[in-house]
């Protein structure tokens, strides 16, 4: 006697559905994807807006690495003089992956809702409100 597997297909897939489905939703989006939150999130990131405004050719790159390091480097030009700064710091998921906790090297600790989360594009916004726009580069 030959038993049937077709029910047990559809719901071994409807599940896999059901669980991307839920762990994916970002206020933002992505609603699908295949990748995994660490996935989309590790790389180097150039912020292209912060609070709704350009960089105005200051560069801001947050660089994320998949062991929950980081670095913050910001560099711009004043008066024909060009400056650069660079901070390590150390990322975690909080809210069960809605935010990122960010300990930088001096003690001070941010926390970062995640609005938007896709594999070229990510939204944060601050602990004031603020939002940043940011790129994927690599």
């Amino acid at each position: 006697m030959k038993k049937s597997h077709k029910g047990t297909i559809a719901a071994v897939c409807t599940a896999v559905v059901v669980f991307n489905f839920s762990s994916c939703k970002y206020p933002e989006g992505p609603k699908f994807t295949l990748k995994s939150k660490k996935s989309r999130l590790v790389g180097e990131w150039e912020v292209t807006e912060l609070a709704g405004e350009s960089t105005g050719g200051a560069e801001f790159i947050m660089e994320f690495d998949d062991d929950g390091e980081g670095k913050f480097t910001t560099s711009y030009s004043y008066y024909g003089y060009s400056y650069s700064y660079s901070t390590d710091f150390e990322w975690e998921w909080a809210d069960n992956k809605a935010s990122l906790e960010i300990d930088i090297e001096d003690g001070d600790t941010y926390e970062f809702e995640i609005l938007k989360l896709t594999k070229d594009e990510m939204i944060l916004e601050d602990e004031d409100g603020e939002e940043w726009e940011l790129e994927k580069q690599d």
